[in-house]
């Protein structure tokens, strides 16, 4: 965080544990023997990662759909590398550390760290594509079994699942009723019946195998056919909220039909069917550098990236602004989510950028509306894209530019109010804000950050998050973890065996030590 301070922070945001805290110095770095990054949670904090991803290893689909094992080792981190070793005396290992590289993407793996090495208190193990279900690379069979695993030692709800599933299975033209539609609506049915799936996970830009690319928009009638489905389903006995959540940005070009992966039919959907919860997942973000919002006269919504989901939000009257509580400056959409999976992991690295991706997500989707997603275990450990949103913050001039004088640590349900600050709840209560705490202490639990760390996800799920907590405190999984940490929960909490260390050098001497060493060339 000191690097990254030292190249881009200044004019949006910087990186330190508090807004009045000193800039981060050269010895810091983003394990858990400095401020912030413990793995005990912080005040108010809940963290609700909803978008955790594994495979099954020994599934089907690594003889039916070989090539998926090919585009997972190339991108996802602890894929990379081989099993660990001792070379000339020195132990060695890169990703997981497992023979069978997609085993480093499995179940054991996930639960290490998703549970074990990060601040996590549940994670929502997320569907990926493909129909016929036993060839996906995480099937329904796969996905109950490991999120029962994970509650079965916790006896609580540390893991719910989705399921996936697609309207274009079978594509035979337009106007044309795929041939597995049917077949594939009723896989839907019973396993919503049979899995407790939470939500439904779509891929637009997922169709039949190349070269018949056929992807679909909410908006066109496959994608309305889906979405209807959904609903029929949710109005079943005992059934859940009906949660769509759909890939959106991230094009992979050449894998997927890209084009409709723009975003620009998620303010038509959500506007159709404000009863129905949507996420748009990645809110967009396909690897564009991140400014604030151009404006609508310059944002395009057929394109992909964030500032394209913001404008199909807009040209349909849907984005936050519209939707601001009289008395109040900040309003939340009514029924879109905005989930940060890959997005905060490739801007926070960038102070500014960081600052520009939440400070216009937080204007047109509103602070009650983002999420966070990880992304992970494609990326290994989630705890530094924890410890990063913890340090961000927005400079002053930010803070003026989106009306956010506090900035992360703003209420989020008025963030001109600072909820770090116990003056912000007098006995008055708020004029405008039905339940505001009238007790004249802070509440770090109303924050627009912890907000985005879970509670906002949290609500959308119907999940409690302060009895889920108490619930997971002294649980199964929290005495694994406390086992291997030295002093935990104190200034000098450590685990020195831990796989979401930060390797490399970390000042001008122990680079050149590095180099000298291990690189002589």
């Amino acid at each position: 965080m000191w690097a990254i301070d030292q190249v881009t922070g200044g004019r949006w945001g910087r990186y330190g544990f508090t807004p009045t805290a000193a800039p981060i110095g050269p010895g810091d770095a983003c394990d858990l023997e400095n401020p912030g990054s413990q793995l005990a949670n912080l005040p108010g904090e809940f963290i609700l990662d909803t978008q955790g991803h594994c495979l099954d290893s020994a599934g089907k689909w690594r003889i039916a759909q070989p090539d998926f094992e090919y585009f997972l080792s190339i991108w996802t981190t602890p894929a990379w590398g081989g099993p660990p070793g001792i070379t000339d005396g020195k132990p060695h290992w890169m990703g997981g550390g497992e023979v069978d590289k997609m085993e480093n993407l499995g179940r054991t793996m996930f639960f290490r760290e998703s549970f074990l090495n990060s601040s996590a208190d549940v994670v929502l193990l997320t569907a990926l594509p493909n129909l016929p279900d036993d060839t996906n690379i995480t099937p329904m069979k796969f996905a109950t079994e490991t999120r029962d695993m994970i509650n079965g030692i916790t006896h609580s709800e540390r893991c719910f699942i989705h399921a996936f599933t697609q309207p274009n299975r079978g594509y035979m033209g337009e106007g044309v009723v795929p041939a597995h539609q049917a077949e594939d609506y009723e896989w839907m049915t019973k396993t919503n019946q049979s899995a407790d799936v939470r939500g439904w996970k779509l891929y637009c830009g997922w169709g039949d195998p190349f070269p018949n690319i056929n992807g679909w928009f909410f908006d066109d009638d496959l994608g309305m056919s889906v979405v209807n489905h959904i609903r029929k389903i949710a109005q079943m006995p005992g059934a859940r909220p009906p949660v769509v959540c759909t890939h959106k940005g991230l094009a992979f070009n050449g894998t997927f039909d890209s084009a409709h992966f723009s975003p620009r039919d998620m303010g038509v959907i959500a506007r159709q069917f404000p009863d129905i919860t949507f996420y748009t997942y990645h809110s967009g973000y396909d690897g564009e550098y991140m400014k604030a919002y151009p404006g609508d006269d310059v944002a395009n919504s057929s394109n992909r990236g964030v500032d394209a989901f913001i404008k199909s939000l807009r040209e349909n009257a849907w984005d936050a602004t519209r939707f601001v509580p009289p008395g109040l400056q900040h309003g939340n959409t009514v029924n879109m989510y905005a989930e940060l999976g890959t997005t905060w992991w490739g801007n926070m690295g960038d102070a500014n950028q960081a600052t520009h991706l939440l400070g216009k997500l937080i204007t047109y989707v509103g602070p009650r509306r983002i999420v966070l997603g990880t992304d992970c275990i494609w990326y290994g450990s989630p705890q530094p894209q924890f410890v990063m949103l913890r340090a961000l913050q927005f400079s002053e001039e930010a803070k003026q530019f989106y009306n956010l004088p506090y900035g992360l640590e703003g209420d989020r349900w008025d963030p001109t109010k600072n909820a770090m600050s116990g003056a912000s709840y007098p006995s008055t209560g708020h004029p405008n804000v039905p339940g505001w705490p009238r007790d004249g202490r802070a509440h770090p639990e109303r924050t627009i950050r912890n907000g985005i760390f879970g509670r906002n996800a949290a609500e959308a799920y119907g999940i409690d998050p302060d009895a889920t907590r108490g619930a997971i405190s002294c649980d199964q999984v929290q005495k694994m973890r406390d086992a291997y940490l030295l002093n935990p929960m104190t200034p000098t909490e450590s685990m020195p065996l831990r796989s979401n260390l930060i390797a490399g050098p970390r000042t001008r001497r122990e680079f050149f030590n590095f180099v000298k060493t291990d690189y002589p060339w």
